[in-house]
């Protein structure tokens, strides 16, 4: 019976130790950081446009959380910059952020995931100290059927979601409505897509945040130093 009963209390004293590693096993912290798109919406570092950048000085930083068993994210986006006033709804959901999937690193690609799809005002905030805002939003859904219009082949489908999203092929982009665009395109309204600032998304931060933060507005320093500081749920 003693036996038994150490027996027992070993399990669970393992289980105890486990747990937290376990019940965290799922999750993987995603980086970005946003700064001026080309007029087509591609990564300036990594992508040459003839109509050239967007002419802007905003910046911003993402991080989510993915937790791939649940298939949700959770988000933090800090923009300083770009007003609220300034953002655009633009796509099937009519919404102003999106992360779109590219087949190619740094090229425009489709929007995959809408985090702002049915967002209320609460997950909007106007930033202290700086023209900016932040997006904070938990448990958006990456699969297919719970992004509105966003359709299969705008969406690589529920299997390959999450391989998408650590790709480091799928990026964040803020659509505005700011006069600053002269993409043109067949089809296409004069200025799509309305991208003024995009950043990849990558699994480590491609800057140290340290080494980064001289080139985001002062009043985003402190709440990028928050978002780092997240515990994970």
């Amino acid at each position: 019976m003693r036996n038994s009963l150490l027996t027992g209390l070993k399990a669970l004293t393992l289980s105890a130790t486990l747990l937290p590693f376990s019940a965290q096993s799922a999750i993987t912290d995603l980086y970005s950081f946003l700064g001026a798109a080309n007029q087509n919406g591609s990564d300036p570092s990594l992508v040459s446009d003839s109509n050239g950048t967007v002419p802007t000085d905003a910046t911003g930083f993402m991080k989510i959380q993915l937790d791939d068993e649940a298939n949700t994210i959770n988000m933090q986006l800090y923009v300083s910059g770009i007003a609220q006033s300034d953002l655009l709804n633009f796509g099937p959901n009519q919404s102003p952020i999106h992360l779109h999937n590219s087949a190619v690193a740094g090229n425009f690609g489709p929007i995959a995931i809408d985090p702002t799809y049915t967002a209320t005002a609460a997950n909007y905030s106007d930033l202290p100290q700086v023209d900016g805002f932040s997006f904070k939003r938990d448990d958006i859904s990456i699969l297919l059927d719970d992004q509105g219009g966003v359709q299969l082949g705008m969406h690589p489908g529920d299997d390959k979601i999450v391989d998408a999203l650590l790709s480091g092929n799928m990026f964040v982009a803020v659509h505005t409505n700011r006069d600053i665009f002269i993409n043109t395109a067949p089809g296409r309204p004069d200025g799509f897509p309305f991208v003024e600032i995009r950043g990849n998304i990558y699994q480590t931060s491609p800057v140290p945040v340290p080494a980064a933060l001289p080139l985001l507005g002062s009043g985003l320093i402190a709440l990028i130093a928050v978002a780092r500081r997240r515990v994970r749920a």
